[in-house]
């Protein structure tokens, strides 16, 4: 019959389970990628933060090889040489040991930073969603102005109104002393300046995020039931909105750590970060500026590296957990 002969080929070319046995494979093959990723990610991320911790003991501060420790005699020393296994730079300071303890500067305050953006604008957008109305007209278009601006300006006037000598001055005794400023010392108050200055510019698309994610749970049985019974914004928030909403707000602040490394990168290499005195993957990057002009590429290259790869991994981690909690979770509204 003519029919069977043009239903022939088709059998013969998909054949009984073909579909589905490709569909197993291609699953399975993206389950694998997906672990791959998580483990490269994880993995890496894990091994810079326990080097990072590990800085005192394999570089004591008070040792020949601190951060610190300047020794002309051993200046531009190539990396493997005895005592300096990255060698040193123009001042004679080990760079491995600047390395491990810029991480934990730089990490330190990427970390703080990513987390309090990441929870500031995960209100801001829900509160923004669950509302509705004028108030969530007035508040996105705050975030979309603010999204205008590049970020390298914000940081930079931020970094000039809250670094100014005069409001520093006008800090009242108990601040100053907790914040340890006095006449010869800011004490801590740069590193709190940097994680301020980096969360109030990297809150925004958190806040993008949350409000997305709320908007399609606002539909959802559970929230308009709770809404009938009375339920106080705050309380919805608290109770419903924003732990449904974890599993996004956790991936963007973990994608919002890469972003606070090169800005913290970018400001400390500008002389605007945590200062000279304290160790960063930016700050050896500024300082080796003058290494470079004497053939000291290895100042240069360990901290470009450094950052490269951690960006890198939280990337791979980022996209892993994104594919973990699906990607249309984190659909921007």
């Amino acid at each position: 019959m003519p029919f069977l002969k043009e239903l022939r080929p088709k059998q013969l070319a998909s054949g009984p389970g073909t579909a589905g046995s490709a569909s197993t494979s291609a699953s399975s093959f993206s389950k694998i990628h997906l672990g791959v990723r998580l483990l490269i990610g994880t993995g890496s991320l894990m091994t810079l933060i326990i080097l990072a911790l590990l800085a005192p003991v394999i570089c004591p501060i008070n040792s020949d090889i601190a951060p610190s420790h300047l020794n002309l005699a051993t200046i531009n020393l190539h990396p493997l040489s005895a005592n300096h296994l990255l060698g040193t730079d123009y001042l004679g300071r080990d760079v491995l040991s600047q390395a491990l303890w810029g991480a934990r500067a730089t990490l330190s305050v990427s970390i703080l930073a990513a987390a309090i953006a990441a929870s500031f604008g995960s209100i801001w957008g829900a509160f923004s969603a669950f509302v509705g109305g004028i108030v969530d007209g007035v508040m996105m278009r705050i975030v979309d102005g603010l999204l205008a601006i590049p970020n390298i300006i914000l940081l930079l006037i931020l970094n000039s109104i809250f670094s100014t000598p005069t409001l520093i001055k006008s800090f009242s005794p108990e601040i100053a002393r907790l914040l340890g400023v006095n006449n010869y010392s800011f004490g801590v108050m740069p590193l709190v300046l940097v994680i301020t200055v980096i969360a109030a510019t990297s809150w925004l698309e958190a806040a993008r995020v949350a409000r997305a994610k709320v908007l399609a749970l606002k539909s959802e049985e559970y929230l308009l039931a709770a809404t009938s019974m009375g339920a106080s914004v705050i309380r919805t928030l608290r109770t419903h909105l924003l732990p449904n909403a974890a599993s996004v707000i956790f991936v963007e602040a973990t994608l919002l750590v890469s972003d606070a490394i090169l800005m913290e990168s970018g400001l400390s290499f500008l002389g605007l970060g945590l200062g000279p005195s304290t160790p960063s993957w930016g700050t050896m990057l500024g300082s080796a500026q003058l290494s470079l002009m004497q053939g000291n590429w290895w100042s240069v290259l360990v901290p470009g590296l450094l950052i490269t790869l951690t960006v890198g991994a939280i990337s791979l981690l980022g996209e892993g957990l994104l594919e973990l909690f699906g990607r249309s979770s984190l659909t921007i509204a």
